[in-house]
């Protein structure tokens, strides 16, 4: 698993790192926001056209009444 969490000592927060690089991706997040930032960079990492909440792109056109 490329990406671990870690619960901060003495704090009620987690932080997200890749335990090899040891890059760390947030330093004090909830466990819920953790939880979260893990499925995405393992999103990231096995599918690289993943998209987040992908937008429309598409703009109406404003006429001038």
């Amino acid at each position: 698993m490329p990406y671990a969490t870690r619960k901060m000592p003495n704090k009620e927060c987690y932080k997200v790192y890749n335990p090899k690089s040891k890059k760390v991706f947030s330093k004090c997040s909830t466990k819920q926001n953790a939880v979260k930032q893990l499925r995405l960079l393992r999103a990231l990492q096995f599918n690289k056209n993943f998209v987040f909440r992908p937008r429309n792109k598409t703009t109406k056109k404003r006429t001038n009444k």
